[in-house]
This record gives structure tokens, sequence and C-alpha cells, in this order.
């Protein structure tokens, strides 16, 4: 098959770490795929040691790696990426694509390893009532009809086999309940087929005499109990 070199241009340097994986069949398309315990989505544009978000996820992957320190675990630095928004003409391409079942294409990298997860974290600030934009052209290349998610006559059928997904995030402003990007990552994941969802967030950290330590502190200790819980999941 050849692959559309536009295609091939929307995922400049995908800045994946990752480590050794175990192969497993995909039902989709029948080839050799990897199999990855976990899933990192790090949406953070100011990196380690500025990022608040980036503290918890550190947090909740040193107390994971202590009751599993040989877990596989891949990111998708997403800021490094340079994702590019799916117009289009990118989008009939895609299309085309996927009616060839042509899901070896590069285009769809960032599904494979999605659909290969057992476990998915993902970590974005609290930003605009939602969350960092490159977060949201990430979701439109892993919403790929036929690989992660299918319609029936019935509804859509998520395709994703992740056992639990967290959404870490810490915001400058009170929350009070009602925290729009979570509730918008955790329906996303439910339509991919991920119904176990945790979240994490420190909020109003940026307001007049907040207790930012003491904010985190709380924050950090729920990624310790959340880790606890996914033990029967890993």
């Amino acid at each position: 098959m050849v692959h559309s070199p536009r295609l091939m241009n929307v995922l400049p340097n995908c800045a994946l770490k990752c480590r050794a994986f175990v192969a497993y069949n995909d039902p989709i398309y029948g080839k050799e795929e990897v199999r990855l315990d976990v899933l990192f989505v790090n949406a953070c544009p100011r990196g380690k040691g500025v990022s608040r978000t980036l503290r918890l996820a550190d947090a909740f992957f040193e107390a994971l790696k202590t009751f599993h320190p040989l877990l596989d675990i891949r990111e998708h630095a997403l800021p490094e990426m340079g994702l590019l928004p799916i117009d289009g003409k990118i989008l009939a391409e895609r299309e085309a694509l996927i009616d060839a079942g042509a899901f070896e294409d590069p285009m769809f990298s960032l599904a494979r390893d999605f659909l290969a997860a057992k476990s998915v974290v993902i970590a974005a600030p609290y930003w605009d009532l939602l969350f960092p934009a490159v977060l949201k052209v990430y979701i439109e290349h892993l919403s790929v009809r036929e690989l992660t998610f299918r319609y029936r006559d019935d509804a859509c059928y998520g395709l994703c086999s992740a056992r639990r997904a967290l959404f870490l995030t810490t915001s400058g402003d009170r929350l009070l309940g009602r925290n729009l990007g979570a509730e918008y990552i955790k329906e996303v994941m439910a339509m991919l087929g991920i119904t176990k969802f945790d979240r994490v967030q420190g909020e109003g950290l940026d307001l007049r005499g907040a207790d930012v330590s003491a904010i985190l502190d709380r924050a950090l200790a729920k990624t310790a109990d959340i880790v606890r819980s996914w033990q029967a999941d890993l």
C-alpha cells in the first residue's frame, strides 16, 4: 500500500518514550501489534519543573512504579508533536484509507497506540473552561471509525480495551463542582469504550491567599489512593 504523503506529514516527530512491549493480534485488521500497559497523554505546555499538572502526573507514575516497576509505559508528549487539526481534505483522505481498511497507515499511529493501551492517563491544565487545544486535536486523531469506534444500526460502539482512564488537571480558579474539561474527556473515553474513569484536580491555585502547597498535597494524596484502586486492573 502507498501511504499518503500529506497524511504522513500530519504526524511529525511524535516524541514517543517507550519500553518493551508485548505483542497481540489486532482483531481490526489482523496484524500483530504491541500491547502496552499504560499510555500517558501529556498535554501540559509548560513542561516539567513549571507545570503543576505534571507534578500530579509525576507523583502518580512514581507511586505506580513502586507497585509495578516493570510496567510498559508510552508517553505522547502532545506539545512536542506538532499535531495538525484534521481539515476537510485530510478528513476525506483519512476516510478513503478507512474504507480501504488501511489501518497500518502512519495517519493512524496515535489511534493504534490508544487501542493497544490497557490503561490511559491524561494530564492537562484547566484552560479556558476546558484544556489546551492540542488535546482536542489529539482526540481528533484518536477518533477513527472502525479502529477505535464503529457505528451500528442502534448506536456508536467503542473498540478500545483499556480498563481504566485517569484525568489529571489543575486550575487557577475554583471549579465549584463543574470541571467541563474532565466531563468532556470522560464522555470521549466512554465513546471509545473506556467506562472506568477517575479524575484528580487541584483547584483555586491562583486565588489570592491560596495555600498552593496544601492544595497540591491534597491532590497528590488522591493520586496515591487511585494507584491503590488500580491494582486489580493492571
